[in-house]
């Protein structure tokens, strides 16, 4: 039985959308007996989710989703900072992936995201009915680019910028760093005291610093140790992604996954041409 279903990343072709957003994926199944679970893990790079004619709910650590009894379009965002979460799907389904840059979705909102979106997941109604439409367009189209055109069409016009300096400068030295530099290393060099920092990134990235650093270098290393494959050694992957030793890879690993790297790394499946790596239940 397949377990993964229809899978495609299209990249953004307007410039300035493609700034923000790293790509878009089309995800969907027509098969009525379509059974999956898949686990996604902490990543910067968080996505929009809008599903057609599906009843999604959410727990504390998974979505069940499930075919819905009348039509619709549900818009929904995650920001899972420090743990996995699960994905059970069963049935008819049709999903649409907006995968934002760091701070990405930010430039298209004219408030803080905070105030946009409150949980770690569930509904995001923001964008409103327009991008409803949108998808509503494109899933009568069946066709992944002329799919990505229409959205990249929906994002060009809904930019706004986002001009807080010192979160996009303190969110680029912790890129830069792989997540090791300390705050107080950071509130320094971005000239903002360390209470008025975490203030920040509460308010535009809905986390702590700390939770950011963290899940930076987590995110890293992970992709780092799948497109290397078997070239590389726990060592090498704690070496190269700025951890103190191996132990502390694994130890960090473990508090995430609840898994060893040599445990779950065998098990992720890369999907579309993107780093994106889910654990399909087989």
């Amino acid at each position: 039985m397949d377990t993964k279903g229809n899978f495609t990343t299209v990249k953004p072709a307007d410039k300035v959308v493609a700034k923000h957003i790293a790509y878009y994926y089309f995800h969907s199944s027509d098969d009525e007996a379509f059974d999956s679970k898949f686990t996604f893990y902490p990543n910067y790079m968080h996505a929009i989710t809008i599903y057609k004619n599906s009843d999604v709910r959410f727990t504390e650590n998974a979505s069940i989703v499930r075919p819905a009894a009348q039509e619709g379009i549900g818009c929904y965002y995650s920001i899972n900072t420090n743990q996995s979460f699960s994905v059970d799907i069963e049935g008819r389904f049709t999903k649409i992936g907006i995968v934002f840059n760091p701070l990405g979705l930010n430039h298209f909102l004219n408030k803080p995201l905070s105030e946009a979106f409150e949980p770690s997941f569930g509904p995001f109604d923001y964008f409103g009915k327009p991008l409803l439409d949108v998808v509503g367009q494109i899933t009568k189209l069946g066709d992944a680019r002329a799919g990505a055109a229409l959205l990249d069409g929906f994002f060009s016009e809904a930019y706004c910028g986002f001009e807080e300096a010192a979160v996009k400068r303190a969110v680029q030295e912790i890129l830069n760093s792989n997540g090791t530099i300390k705050v107080e290393e950071l509130s320094e060099a971005i000239g903002v005291n360390r209470k008025m920092l975490l203030r920040l990134f509460r308010k535009h990235l809905c986390c702590s610093v700390e939770e950011y650093k963290k899940m930076v270098m987590f995110r890293n290393a992970l992709n780092y140790a799948q497109q290397a494959g078997e070239d590389a050694t726990l060592t090498d992957v704690a070496l190269f992604n700025y951890y103190y030793d191996q132990a502390h890879y694994i130890k960090h690993f473990k508090s995430v996954t609840m898994q060893s790297p040599k445990t779950l790394l065998s098990k992720l499946t890369n999907l579309g041409n993107e780093s994106l790596y889910w654990n399909f239940e087989e």
